[in-house]
């Protein structure tokens, strides 16, 4: 019954995504992900899965658009089987709490986009530190 209930969720999130991204950064390393308007034009929810050298998990985030502008601010949430990316190493934590501060490139391609975050992070699990990690990701319209 679990594999019915989660591939139906599968099928329901590819039907309500606006963008499928990929990208190669914090906090796994290579991350695929969809992104869903939740009000138009102005806020985003994302939710991604990834998987790197030392950990592979998921996460969600709550991304907020800045009119007339290509930046976007969020705040999201994620969780890995192991250490995430991030800097400085000692810092590093299998969960947490993480800030987005991206921006869009400006290219001139129909329906692909390409992307820049940053991420400030708040470790929680196993223990507390903060870090800072990135990413760089391409993003595809549907």
């Amino acid at each position: 019954m679990r594999r019915w209930i989660a591939a139906f969720l599968v099928v329901l999130a590819l039907g309500l995504a606006q963008r499928g991204e990929v990208n190669l950064g914090s906090p796994f390393g290579v991350q695929g992900g969809l992104r869903f308007p939740l009000v138009p034009s102005l806020v985003d929810g994302r939710v991604y899965g990834g998987v790197g050298l030392e950990a592979m998990g998921g996460g969600v985030d709550l991304l907020l658009k800045l009119p007339l502008t290509d930046l976007y601010l969020g705040l999201g949430g994620f969780y890995g089987t192991g250490p995430a990316l991030t800097l400085p190493q000692d810092a590093r934590g299998h969960g947490g709490l993480r800030a987005v501060l991206g921006t869009w490139l400006n290219l001139p391609l129909p329906l692909l986009g390409v992307y820049m975050e940053a991420h400030p992070t708040l470790y929680l699990s196993p223990h507390t530190g903060l870090g800072i990690g990135a990413a760089v990701g391409v993003s595809v319209g549907f």
